[in-house]
């Protein structure tokens, strides 16, 4: 842990010169950052440069604490607001099962909000950026909802690494291995609807192959994942979740099978933070 201090704060004094971004005479630039599984320590340094050099941050209310976790830290007074309050959190699922049209339109109102803040920092010549988790472009909330219709040309997307590369080191295992025809990336909702309204027709095609499967955001409806994936596969499918991938102090793999997986995952403390992995992979 000190030589991940060392190395994050050491990042944080001498990268500036990469990050590719000035205010001299420049107008203004909204950045989509990936931060990494876990924080600084798995972040590109450009994005690290970037939160240097921002105006502006908007974040989670957790991302100060995983940069203090390595030892480097954030600058409170950039941080405008969260930008995924009312999209994200415990609160908002809750809102989403009891009253749909109010968490739609709660989300609505705080993407406008967000939109028509970034526009003014924009205007005003700021850097703005967007510390997203993981990478943005699988499964961020970013660039799935929250700049939906916004101009393309008013901001860039420095990509981080993905749960799922962190999950692949965790199990020290290639995820193409030479038997597999494809990875493939998804997520219950994704697969099957909202409201589980879509068939397991999709899963009974694929089947047919050799596939590493890599299931998002799966562990809080794990039951009815397994239950569909047992209509159409061996009872003996290797799987894997990969618990915290990427923490250094939190990662724990857990290696199990379709048959036993729900018994496995019972015994396991953490419910919603972990990386499902099916496939020859896992072995």
């Amino acid at each position: 842990m000190k030589k991940q201090k060392i190395l994050a704060a050491a990042i944080f004094c001498v990268l500036f010169c990469i990050a590719g971004v000035g205010h001299a005479g420049e107008p203004g630039k909204l950045y989509v950052v990936g931060m990494g599984p876990a924080g600084p320590d798995l972040t590109a340094p450009r994005a690290l440069a970037l939160v240097q050099k921002a105006d502006v941050l908007l974040c989670s209310p957790g991302m100060p604490d995983k940069f203090e976790m390595f030892g480097a830290a954030i600058d409170p007074a950039k941080i405008a607001f969260n930008p995924w309050e009312h999209i994200m959190g415990e609160k908002t699922r809750k809102l989403r099962k009891t009253d749909p049209a109010a968490w739609q339109a709660a989300r609505d109102k705080q993407r406008q909000k967000v939109q028509d803040f970034v526009r003014r920092q924009i205007a005003d010549g700021k850097i703005v950026v967007m510390m997203d988790g993981g990478d943005p472009c699988v499964y961020g909330p970013t660039l799935h909802y929250l700049l939906q219709g916004f101009d393309d040309s008013q901001f860039e997307v420095i990509p981080g690494m993905g749960a799922f590369n962190a999950a692949g080191a965790a199990l020290r295992r290639t995820l193409t291995p030479s038997n597999a025809r494809f990875v493939m990336l998804t997520s219950p909702q994704s697969m099957f609807g909202e409201n589980w309204e879509k068939q397991d027709d999709i899963l009974a095609d694929l089947a047919k192959y050799n596939t590493t499967m890599i299931w998002y955001m799966s562990l809080r409806s794990i039951g009815k994942v397994v239950e569909r994936m047992k209509a159409v596969y061996p009872p003996d499918l290797p799987i894997a979740i990969v618990y915290y991938a990427g923490y250094p102090d939190k990662e724990k793999v857990l290696k199990t099978t379709l048959s036993t997986i729900l018994e496995d995952v019972e015994k396991m403390d953490e419910k919603w933070l972990g990386l499902f992995v099916a496939g020859d992979c896992v072995k």
